[in-house]
């Protein structure tokens, strides 16, 4: 049967998968997006909890909920709310996949293949007994490179009992799995240590939905639409992500703070975390006036705020944990607006080889340097903007992306 007239069930287990409209990571929702517009039916489970926000969905007397967004159908499964990193959280992690295991019996449709998705083993594990019960593929999606992850930020040695029923568990996955995708471009080379043969390997990074950034909002929260208003003859520095220890966002104060005599730039961060609040007293405390500090805002109005700014700004700690590579969506989204970027990184970087519009700086006072040069028109900026957009045209784009998982899909189910 042609290609075109066949469809897909798909089902994808993601504890912290995010619909439209809210903060936070959206990839597997742009992911369904695109494969719905090819004709498949995806369906992704995630918990009632939302992670970022904090807050519940569903009713109290709701065990679970169907929703419709545009195609792509999420099923909801009520899990225990939490408030920090502690043992409410593992609770809530362990409710997720007890709660979906009674929750999918109950889903009237046979899925082609299954998604387990690893932000936590247990998700991963939960899609491995669906596609087991359900007579279907099962597809390992590696997003951290547990338990190695843990091992090469030196908190756990490789003889740690956790570490090694991780290890165990991950093996397990790898040999079960028709593929197994990573997010990280150095990562085949990670999973093919294991003794796993390369051709089961997917290599798929995040991306970035392009027709978000084609039709940008006319307006955004009040409070952002004034503050841009306030600002807008600056040369605004924007960082769009969460505020916590992994983020390493001093160094982007600091930054701040060299360039105090500028009146020209001026930066803005927006998002939430556990850091938010010693950053803005820092700031307060350090008289680093150049620096606004905002709330999260919906994934939606994520353009409007970047084509109002300059340039897009990134901090990211050394650490053996990115000798397998990164896939940052704040990046994605600063390139697709065309925004040129500052990573703060001492470490290796391939798409600095690939694109023209990054800056790759080791320090702040480089990062100071780098900053006020480009303000001042010492850069090339449409060359450097052309750049960063057909970057993600080019690797990220979710239509892309999409068209290349359906054609392995395909493949694997043995449709010509």
């Amino acid at each position: 049967m042609p290609r075109k007239w066949v469809t897909m069930n798909i089902w994808i287990f993601n504890h912290y998968a995010k619909a439209p409209g809210s903060s936070g990571g959206s990839r597997h929702y742009d992911l369904a997006k695109y494969l719905k517009k090819n004709g498949h039916n995806v369906t992704i489970f995630a918990a009632s909890f939302h992670h970022q926000q904090k807050e519940e969905m569903l009713d109290e007397k709701e065990s679970y909920r169907v929703e419709d967004y545009d195609g792509v159908q999420f099923v909801w499964i009520k899990t225990l709310s939490y408030y920090n990193n502690g043992l409410k959280r593992a609770m809530n992690m362990v409710n997720y996949f007890t709660n979906s295991l009674k929750v999918y019996k109950l889903i009237d449709e046979t899925p082609n293949i299954v998604i387990g998705s690893l932000v936590h083993p247990l998700a991963a594990y939960l899609g491995y007994h669906v596609a087991k019960n359900k007579n279907c593929l099962f597809y390992f999606e590696e997003r951290d490179l547990w338990p190695q992850t843990l091992i090469d930020l030196g908190k756990f040695s490789k003889k740690n009992p956790a570490v090694m029923i991780l290890d165990k568990l991950e093996l397990f996955l790898y040999k079960r799995a028709q593929r197994i995708i990573v997010l990280f471009d150095k990562a085949p080379d990670y999973v093919k240590s294991r003794g796993i043969k390369e051709n089961k390997i997917l290599y798929l990074p995040n991306g970035i939905d392009l027709e978000r950034f084609a039709n940008t909002m006319d307006n955004a929260p009040q409070d952002i639409e004034d503050l841009y208003a306030e600002i807008e003859n600056k040369f605004i520095v924007v960082y769009v992500g969460s505020h916590g220890i992994p983020n390493h966002l001093d160094p982007i104060v600091d930054t701040a703070k060299l360039l105090l005599n500028n009146e020209n730039v001026h930066f803005v961060f927006i998002g939430t975390g556990s850091e938010k609040e010693r950053l803005q007293n820092r700031s307060q405390q350090e008289g680093i006036n150049n620096i606004t500090f905002t709330s999260p805002i919906s994934k939606d109005y994520i353009p409007y705020v970047l084509e109002k700014s300059s340039l897009g700004i990134i901090s990211m700690k050394d650490s053996p944990l990115y000798k397998w590579g990164f896939s940052m969506n704040k990046l994605y989204d600063y390139m697709a607006a065309g925004l040129p970027v500052i990573l703060h990184y001492n470490g290796p970087f391939n798409v600095i080889e690939q694109s023209r519009g990054i800056n790759k700086v080791i320090n702040s006072d480089e990062a100071a340097t780098t900053i006020e040069h480009i303000s001042e028109g010492n850069y090339d900026y449409p060359i450097m903007s052309q750049g960063s957009r057909d970057y993600v045209e080019k690797y990220h784009s979710w239509e892309r992306l999409a068209e290349y998982l359906e054609k392995v899909m395909f493949e694997d189910l043995k449709v010509k």
